[in-house]
């Protein structure tokens, strides 16, 4: 809890460090005797005002009779009367008899005036801004800082005179004028607008920044719309400071550049939020652009203020047409899109303000107030660059993903070719040292060979494993049907992906299917298992079929059960119909499958038994073809397994009845 005399100490130290501001600032009238320029003098009341124009009037003695007081700043008091045209003010000080010329130059800062001025002292003209003939050039934008030239200040009385011709009927003194050393009235002047220009360079950095990243992502949504939304706010925003004079050279195209620029805002801001949001464009919103473009044309052939306050007012009348696109936007997915533009719409709550203050300024209705209008504008921009960069690191985020995935893909691939690319040498290999077995026993006589194959048969029987004794024709005939079943599934495969197979449905023996699948893949491997049990149900069970389809799905569960145990294990096939169904079970008792391998096992060119699958032959699609061929069929493959388990795969399909 705070005290009191901490608070009153508070308060006096606050008065303390403001009072000599507020004094230095204090409004002087009219008539006052200045006896030093070390503090700037600010004459605020009694100045004179008349209506009309009349050279004499700048001389430093008039009939004061039909001159009116007022007191300033004065503009747009009078809403009634018409003084569109040239009217004066005139006012006096003092200085010392013992009036000395001070060491820096002195000079009065009259602001910003409507439309033309030319600044007397003394009856001399001193300086002026704009011209009526012969053509009218007017600059209602410039701050008015005008030289005191130290020959025509004297001691006594001093008069000056401001003439005015306003081109339009708002007219008057925007703020009261300052008498100062000019260095501090320049100074002064560039602070004021110092936040201004720091804004307008940042919404163009922060513009190009999102331009760029656009650009780079190959993208012309809405980090493009947000982009140009941001630079010609900083261009705007640049154009109603200072910097105006150094863009242009003429006040009239400045100004027009303004007015362009400012009808191209509502337009890439609400393009941007269709992007963002993903939203169609509709009716209203093609008809409000064709609006603004037939100001932006008309805007360019415009060159005088009364036009310039018609643009304005068009733009201003249609503004909450803008306002409620973006409204519409925002409700038309209701809370979806409000979690999705939270920081948008903290943005926008924070320009809201902003825009009204800049367009009742702009229609000369109150005086501007650009801090509060460029602070706005720099926390919604601010507030939509979060947004954005989130999205953008979350886009990042993601494509750093897919890109993990994509080389872990090419990996895999890789690995699928080499595999492979393994089999059909080690295939190419068997063929061909078998037909060099054949070539060798082709000289030898028929009983030779009788003798050769007898011995060889009585081998077989001791030793069945042995890949040495094995008939060659026949081991070459089985290694090239087996390289063209890896050939002829792998099309299968891709055929079943891109839905363009189809089925030959046949009638033909389980049973003996089954033997010539067992027989196929001992062949290869050349493992002539006795603990491999076959039991089709209902005898030699006949069904009307897809016989390729059901063989490549024997043949990739049979192989599987035979190169991932061991030659002692136990291997069970089972088929029967039952219920409408087909359902086929391959079963071993080998090493099992853990949790994770039974989760990714079916997917393509993935392996099970990380340790031993590069000494294990495959390409890695025989389960994911079993799972397609099976959902191909309707069909559904469970598997059952556990580590040190065995492995249990069961193939259900519907049956087909025959035609």
């Amino acid at each position: 809890m705070i005290s009191k005399t901490r608070i009153y100490q508070l308060v006096f130290g606050f008065a303390f460090v403001l009072t000599p501001t507020l004094s230095s600032l204090a409004a002087e009238p009219c008539g006052t005797m200045i006896t030093s320029f070390e503090k700037p003098i600010v004459l605020k009341t009694d100045w004179l005002f008349r209506k009309g124009d009349n050279l004499d009037w700048r001389d430093e003695t008039v009939e004061e009779s039909f001159w009116v007081k007022r007191s300033v700043p004065d503009y747009g008091i009078s809403k009634t009367e018409n003084l569109t045209g040239y009217h004066w003010y005139r006012c006096s000080f003092f200085l010392p008899e013992n009036y000395t010329t001070p060491v820096e130059p002195i000079a009065i800062q009259l602001g910003r005036i409507r439309d033309i001025d030319e600044f007397y002292l003394n009856g001399t003209l001193i300086d002026k801004t704009g011209t009526v003939l012969p053509r009218m050039e007017v600059d209602f934008q410039k701050i008015r800082i005008y030289s005191l030239p130290t020959h025509l200040l004297k001691p006594g009385l001093n008069i000056m005179a401001i003439r005015i011709y306003a081109a339009t009927n708002l007219n008057g003194l925007k703020e009261a004028p300052t008498i100062a050393k000019e260095r501090l009235l320049r100074e002064s002047a560039f602070s004021k607008e110092a936040f201004a220009m720091v804004c307008g360079y940042v919404f163009i950095f922060m513009g190009i920044y999102f331009l760029v990243g656009s650009i780079v992502r190959g993208r012309a949504g809405e980090n493009f719309f947000f982009a140009l939304f941001s630079i010609f706010m900083g261009i705007y925003v640049l154009i109603r400071t200072q910097h105006r004079d150094i863009l242009f050279e003429s006040f009239t195209w400045s100004y027009v550049a303004e007015l362009l620029v400012l009808i191209c805002l509502p337009i890439f801001f609400i393009n941007f939020m269709h992007q963002y949001l993903k939203i169609k464009r509709n009716a209203v919103l093609l008809v409000y652009e064709v609006f603004l473009f037939v100001l932006f044309v008309i805007t360019l052939f415009f060159r005088t203020p009364k036009t310039w306050i018609l643009v304005i007012a068009l733009f201003n009348y249609v503004l909450p047409v803008a306002m409620g696109l973006v409204i519409y936007l925002f409700v038309k997915n209701g809370k979806t899109n409000i979690a999705k533009v939270k920081f948008i719409l903290i943005g926008i709550a924070s320009l809201l303000p902003t825009i009204l203050i800049d367009s009742l300024s702009a229609l000369e209705i109150i005086i501007s107030m650009p801090g509060t209008l460029y602070l706005g504008f720099l926390i919604f921009l601010v507030m939509i660059s979060i947004q954005l960069s989130n999205d953008i690191v979350l886009g990042l985020e993601n494509f750093i993903e897919q890109e993990k995935e994509l080389i872990q893909m090419e990996r895999v691939k890789t690995g699928f070719l080499i595999n492979l690319s393994s089999e059909f040498k080690s295939g190419m290999e068997k063929i061909k040292k078998a037909i060099d077995n054949i070539s060798t026993n082709s000289g030898k006589t028929t009983k030779e060979q009788t003798t050769t194959k007898s011995a060889a048969k009585k081998k077989t029987k001791t030793k069945s494993n042995s890949k040495q004794e094995l008939d060659p024709v026949k081991q070459a005939e089985d290694h090239i049907s087996y390289m063209s079943y890896m050939v002829e599934e792998a099309m299968l495969l891709r055929k079943l992906e891109d839905k363009t197979y189809i089925p030959f449905y046949e009638s033909f023996s389980v049973a003996e299917l089954i033997r010539s699948c067992v027989s196929s893949v001992e062949n290869h491997l050349e493992q002539y298992r006795k603990n491999t049990s076959v039991e089709v149900k209902a005898g030699d069970l006949e069904i009307y079929f897809p016989k390729e389809l059901l063989f490549s799905i024997l043949r990739n569960l049979v192989e599987n059960a035979y190169q991932y145990t061991d030659p002692k294990t136990d291997i069970s096939i089972e088929f029967f119909n039952r219920d409408g169904f087909h359902q086929l079970i391959v079963m071993d008792e080998g090493m099992g499958l853990s949790q994770l391998e039974m989760e990714t096992i079916f997917q393509k060119f993935v392996r099970g038994y990380r340790d031993k699958k590069n000494e294990i032959p495959g390409a890695g699609i025989g389960l994911t073809l079993v799972e397609a061929t099976t959902k191909f069929l309707g069909g559904t493959v469970s598997l059952k397994s556990s580590e040190g388990m065995g492995a249990k795969f069961t193939i259900r399909i519907p049956e087909k009845p025959k035609k």
